[in-house]
């Protein structure tokens, strides 16, 4: 890799982490006061057995086209138009539909409310299409700087106007209003600081070039979106509406590290290293370097909210939503594997091996579905445990297969991964400790998140941990030497 491409690249890392860190703890402490003060667990039910419709709604419109532009070494304004209207045109269509399901969908859930909540939140939507290719441009760029600054106004905003509907006692709305006004003021953002503008041309040849490798992650997007948010939709069918909003919340703050950290790095590394798809040594290189920072982050933030659980949640959201607690331990747990398993999604992508992909995802999700027919009239428990291990057995086999595409053997793999994983392990038993001499909550869950980081980071560095080095450099200079 360059030198340029180096800093570039660690300069993306680092906007990226500052993005990607700034939304979730916009979206943290936005939906903490919502959920302490304001909203019960059945008003986030309502919405979550209906967010389907929307997630599949985004997927469908993106088409796989980003990764497909992302990937493609010469991208003409044809490409970037033709894409632009695609995506415009298809919202459109999506929305039409999902407005005429609606009351079928209320019917399902018996619920007639659920009609005008299912057709006002389906607007963002069209929104969404609207600056698909502006985020596609700045991603391709490494320009994580400029989207960092539109995802945190727009979070912003939003979180503002959230806040002023919950004291205006608007109830449910609030979380209808949450996505339509984020996409409404990240468009603005996006569209004033990029200068690309769609032209009146349009190539169907574009699309179907396009097409031949995001057809693939498009079928397999729209099986990992239905799968995710399948488990909320039958626990409001089958259990009372307020399961789903403590599944659904669990789920979401499980995710939170997951959707964070693994996203800011391989968001930024896979536009670097799609430079070196005919440099197999180099590319090796590169991405066991992500799989050590990646372990080196990961792996303490995971198995201390596993340890932390129980005083974290009753501090932050308080008695009426303790019963999120065991599914919250059991979905981090899943998420722990599902975050290296994301990794392996990069090699996929720049060997063109999206049929590939779409293998594995079909495979998986299979697995997931004959879980969920299982376990969905044993217990919401017994669905999130079903579901962590589908997750440990699919990243197994998934990191067997794609690391062998760059002769990465699973010795060298353990190697990367094993010494953060054992000193994350040995921190969070430690903290866990604690609870037999803390009884206060609050105390608690302080000396252990404070505890456990000085342990792990000071062993590390005692240690002389490279990789701790490296994340130091990126923090501070934003350079990798």
């Amino acid at each position: 890799m360059s030198k340029t491409l180096k800093e570039k690249t660690a300069h993306g890392i680092f906007w990226s982490f500052l993005d990607k860190f700034g939304q979730q703890g916009l979206h943290m402490v936005v939906g903490i006061i919502l959920m302490r003060y304001f909203l019960s667990p059945a008003e986030y039910g309502l919405v979550a057995v209906i967010i389907i419709c929307n997630a599949l709604g985004y997927v469908i419109i993106d088409s796989g086209f980003s990764n497909a532009l992302i990937r493609k070494k010469e991208v003409t304004q044809t490409d970037l138009s033709s894409v632009f209207y695609f995506n415009v045109i298809l919202s459109l269509l999506i929305y039409l539909l999902i407005f005429l399901a609606a009351p079928f969908i209320a019917f399902f859930y018996e619920n007639p409310l659920l009609i005008k909540l299912v057709r006002i939140m389906a607007l963002s939507i069209p929104l969404y299409s609207l600056s698909l290719v502006q985020i596609t441009l700045f991603t391709k760029a490494i320009d994580f700087k400029r989207l960092a600054f539109s995802n945190i106004i727009a979070l912003v905003c939003s979180g503002t106007l959230s806040l002023l509907l919950a004291w205006k006692g608007y109830g449910v709305w609030v979380l209808v209003m949450q996505p339509l006004s984020v996409i409404f003021v990240k468009n603005i953002c996006l569209w004033s600081l990029s200068s690309w503008r769609p032209t009146l041309v349009y190539s169907k040849n574009s699309i179907k070039d396009l097409w031949k490798y995001s057809s693939k992650l498009l079928a397999s997007s729209t099986l990992s979106v239905i799968c995710k948010n399948l488990y909320a939709s039958l626990i409001g069918k089958y259990y009372p509406i307020e399961q789903a909003g403590f599944y659904s919340n669990a789920n979401k703050y499980a995710e939170i590290s997951f959707q964070t950290v693994i996203p800011a790095i391989s968001t930024t590394v896979y536009p670097a290293m799609s430079n070196l798809q005919d440099e197999p040594e180099q590319l090796k290189k590169a991405f066991r370097k992500t799989v050590r920072v990646s372990s080196f982050v990961f792996f303490p933030v995971m198995l201390g909210l596993i340890v932390a659980a129980e005083p974290l949640i009753l501090t932050v959201f308080g008695t009426k939503w303790l019963s999120i607690v065991p599914y919250f331990k059991v979905l981090c747990a899943g998420y722990l594997f599902m975050g290296m398993s994301s990794l392996n999604n990069i090699l996929l992508f720049l060997k063109g091996k999206s049929a590939a992909f779409l293998y594995f995802t079909l495979s998986y999700n299979i697995a997931l579905l004959i879980s969920i027919v299982i376990s969905v009239h044993i217990g919401v428990l017994a669905m999130a445990i079903s579901w962590s291990i589908v997750s440990v057995v699919y990243t197994a086999v998934y990191t067997l297969y794609t690391s062998k595409m760059i002769a990465y053997r699973l010795g060298e793999f353990v190697k990367d991964i094993i010494p953060y994983f054992t000193l994350a392990l040995v921190m969070s038993a430690g903290v866990s400790v604690l609870s037999y001499f803390i009884q206060n909550h609050i105390i608690l869950v302080g000396v252990q998140m404070v505890s456990g980081a000085a342990f792990y980071l000071g062993i590390t560095y005692l240690l002389g941990s490279k990789v701790f080095k490296e994340v130091v450099e990126i923090i501070k200079n934003k350079t990798i030497k």
